[in-house]
């Protein structure tokens, strides 16, 4: 029986914002005013050795987005605001 829990894509390895943006579908501009908004309650970074990348706790991410799912913005090419 294999456990999934220590594993990247299922455990809680610290992500990159790059990996974020890969696995949830977002842009990094998206994340940057995501992470900018004290009010948001994205988790904050943890420290990982041999970087200076900030790194976030996997699940913690993966809580957040299903939380908070993304919406899509509003059109303006078609309502002429």
């Amino acid at each position: 029986m294999s456990d999934d829990s220590m594993t990247p894509e299922g455990g809680d390895e610290p992500m990159t914002i790059a990996e974020i943006c890969a696995a949830h579908g977002v842009s990094r501009q998206t994340l940057h005013t995501i992470r900018a908004n004290p009010d948001s309650g994205f988790p904050a970074p943890v420290p990982a050795g041999g970087t200076t990348r900030l790194r976030y706790p996997r699940r913690a991410v993966a809580d957040y987005f299903a939380a908070n799912p993304l919406r899509p913005g509003r059109r303006t090419d078609i309502h002429g605001d």
